[in-house]
């Protein structure tokens, strides 16, 4: 539960990428040990296929602030969307110690508004320092994210004209880094202090809201008795677009954001679990420009999930799950998302 893994405008970086995954899984000269590779599929049920990614993605160890979504992007219909996964890890000794790496593929494929389909590519390692702390280091990517038609700025006077509609995709990488600390006297449990940076870059036309991020933030994994666990998350950020440069656009997009998230994952039988989790988000526009429709506003965020699990075997998990999100701007209309989902995951 606790450390489940989830691009740049230009796709030539994927070999460069590909090439550094392959040297750290086969490096020779280190002591290699324990193989695991999983595979998983789950196919979900939205009613909004624009606003289930960033659904999706409100979560502790994933991408809580994914770019903003303006409301009239929203409502685009229900979907049914799959999602293929498929994660290899390697652990291995690294000075004497133990150390893990993960990388993690996903994509979700859309089934009726297609351009909405993308993918995306995760790496964490983890190495202890000490029996007791470790460092945790993540890396990921996510390339050209459709988040629907939208005007064009600025918008110029014609005539009544319709304003110019143009997709609006956005490339993500962040880079996020850790140092986890065992509590003393309290078995398994460990406070977590995490921080991130990341970049998000836009599509012309819309380089405006090309933005750099910075979060730093706390976790707490407890298992309270060995059939229940808790988890706890707390994260600050700061987004500065470029839009704040160019105040005759009105489109800056900078931000302040708190996260605040709380999870319980109960195993009723050694083959039975339900997990639960509550997500609270708080933007802050921290736009200056006169007429930004943004100036001196704010959004909340509000999310619920539950998902139960069956382990069939060694092998084979199935779940299902839900979860319903309510999204409100001070400035415009509520939008919600609820999804549904089945699944199965496979582990070697």
């Amino acid at each position: 539960m606790y450390w489940k893994l989830t691009g740049t405008r230009e796709t030539a970086h994927m070999p460069l990428l590909l090439s550094l995954l392959m040297c750290i899984l086969l490096l020779p000269s280190l002591s290699f040990a324990e193989w695991k590779v999983s595979g998983e599929s789950n196919v979900y049920y939205t009613d909004d296929a624009a606003l289930f990614s960033a659904t999706r993605r409100l979560a502790r160890l994933q991408d809580p602030t994914q770019p903003v979504i303006d409301s009239k992007l929203a409502n685009q219909g229900n979907d049914v969307v799959f999602e293929p996964v498929a994660q290899i890890g390697k652990s291995f000794s690294l000075m004497g110690r133990q150390t893990r790496v993960v990388v993690r593929g996903q994509g979700f494929v859309f089934t009726n508004n297609t351009r909405f389909s993308h993918g995306s590519l995760g790496v964490q390692a983890s190495h202890n320092l000490t029996p007791s702390t470790s460092l945790i280091f993540r890396y990921f990517f996510g390339p050209d994210l459709f988040l629907g038609k939208n005007e064009v700025r600025p918008i110029e006077e014609s005539g009544g004209d319709p304003p110019r509609l143009k997709n609006e995709e956005v490339t993500t990488h962040y880079w996020a880094g850790g140092i986890a600390q065992q509590i003393p006297g309290v078995d398994d449990a460990r406070v977590i202090l995490y921080g991130r940076y990341g970049l998000r870059e836009y599509d012309k036309p819309f380089t405006e809201r090309d933005t750099r991020f910075w979060t730093i933030g706390t976790h707490v994994e407890w298992p309270l008795t060995e059939k229940i666990g808790m988890a706890l998350g707390y994260h600050y950020e700061r987004g500065l677009a470029d839009g704040r440069k160019q105040p005759e656009l009105k489109d800056d997009i900078s931000y302040y954001n708190h996260f605040v998230t709380g999870e319980l994952e109960f195993e009723f039988t050694e083959s039975i679990g339900v997990e639960m989790a509550l997500h609270y988000e708080f933007n802050g526009w921290t736009t200056g420009i006169s007429e930004d429709e943004r100036k001196g506003q704010h959004e909340n965020v509000i999310q619920g999930d539950i998902a139960a699990r069956y382990r069939v075997n060694e092998v084979l998990q199935v779940t299902a799950g839900f979860q319903g999100s309510h999204r409100k701007e001070s400035f415009e209309a509520g939008l919600k998302n609820l999804n549904t989902w089945l699944g199965a995951k496979l582990a070697f």
